[in-house]
């Protein structure tokens, strides 16, 4: 955490940052619970809905890492927040003024979806403008316990807006939330630019479509923690989009309950972010392979318990949240140590876009499962989430991606 103090840059950066994910996990709550209300929890249609929710990711993912490497990014960042914040407020008037309507919900949160494409490999590509390369390691670890802090924040306001207002409440605290981190941006002095590159559409998508196979011939240790990233999303982002709040839901029978479990996993993770360089002094690609095999076995163990134990479920789900702020640092770690500086803002944006299309997909494996399973759901997804990994560690116990970062 102290080395987000480093410098003006560092501390506007995390204080806006702070404020936009306890906005947005306020939000996705809301939404969660919204889009599980409307399909009266049909799994089929809630996962169709999902898939269309990140669809925009094909387009907008590529686009966010040419502005990160060609753009002014403190313009960018205000830009996109400003926008959000004009959409949180569409969101809260469609639930206080008319009729929710599940086309006009998906439809909204596609552009946001888009929003957050351009805004991540931008605020990702920042830091690396502000502070020495064997510092990012620990700036890393505190963006994690500042998003796992707002995580937690986040299903509490959610929970609390059910209880004394209303849900759409949330909404309106949303866009409070990305004013406040709009103005922090403000305060920032702009990122030093590489050199500029022309816009060109059609380039920018063809340089991401074979970027993959230039990253796979020349940056295996980079390959491999993306791919397995990608194939991992398939499974866990339904997992914790949809399928864990409508498994609680059922089991609890109360919205506020949502709220309270995503706060409990939250916790975990803030833990876990505390604690990332004690326990990994050096990050490897390897250890990205092994820390998501472990979270997703922990979270197959959480479904079953689930069905005996209610104090057992959360116990470990408060482990899984543990083990993922490991998986999201050595993650972003990598990219950020394992990129050339003129590389960094492509790199994260096809991250961003393969985890983004992982976690489309996701949603129709999750549709296709819940027709083959029914209410064994949750326990066959986080299964597949636990297998997922193992053919990467076994193909990474070679050298080549066991680059010290």
């Amino acid at each position: 955490m102290l080395a987000l103090r480093l410098t003006p840059g560092t501390r506007s950066l995390s204080l806006g940052y702070s404020f936009s994910k306890c906005g947005e996990f306020a939000f996705e709550a809301a939404f969660a619970v919204a889009i599980v209300s409307i399909t009266d929890a049909d799994m089929l249609l809630i996962g169709i809905a999902y898939f269309f929710r990140y669809l925009p990711s094909v387009v907008f993912s590529p686009l966010g890492g040419w502005l990160a490497d060609n753009a002014n990014k403190k313009h960018t960042l205000l830009a996109i927040e400003v926008t959000k914040g004009l959409l949180a407020l569409s969101f809260f008037a469609l639930f206080s003024v008319f009729t929710p309507v599940l086309l006009a919900l998906v439809g909204i949160a596609m552009v946001m979806t888009a929003l957050e494409c351009l805004y991540v490999p931008t605020f990702r590509a920042y830091f690396p403008d502000l502070v020495e390369k064997d510092e990012l390691a620990t700036v890393n670890s505190g963006i994690q316990v500042i998003e796992d802090a707002a995580s937690i924040l986040g299903p509490l306001v959610f929970s609390a807006c059910v209880l004394l207002l209303s849900r759409e409440a949330t909404f309106l605290f949303f866009a409070m939330c990305l004013v406040v981190s709009a103005i922090c941006i403000a305060t920032l002095t702009p990122a030093r630019r590489s050199v500029q590159q022309a816009f060109d559409g059609c380039a920018i998508i063809r340089d991401a479509a074979g970027s993959v196979s230039q990253l796979r011939a020349g940056n295996a240790p980079l390959f491999a923690v993306i791919g397995c990233t990608t194939l991992c999303a398939m499974f866990a982002t339904s997992v914790i989009r949809f399928i864990l709040p409508a498994s609680v839901l059922e089991h609890f029978a109360s919205e506020a309950a949502v709220g309270y479990v995503f706060s409990l996993l939250a916790a975990g993770t803030v833990v876990g972010g505390m604690l990332y360089t004690r326990f990994n002094p050096r990050t490897t690609a390897a250890m990205v392979l092994r820390y998501w095999m472990l979270y997703g076995g922990l979270f197959f163990a959480a479904a079953v318990a689930l069905q005996f134990n209610n104090w057992l479920f959360l116990l470990i789900l408060f482990l899984v949240g543990f083990i993922g702020a490991f998986v999201d640092i050595a993650i972003v770690t990598n990219i950020q140590c394992l990129s050339r500086e003129h590389e960094v803002g492509r790199n994260f944006s096809l991250y961003y876009f393969t985890a983004v299309m992982g976690d489309a997909v996701s949603g129709l494996i999750a549709s296709l499962v819940f027709v083959l399973a029914g209410p064994a759901t949750f326990i066959w997804m986080t299964l597949m989430l636990f297998i997922a990994p193992v053919r990467w560690n076994m193909k990474g116990r070679g050298p080549d991606v066991d680059s010290r970062t």
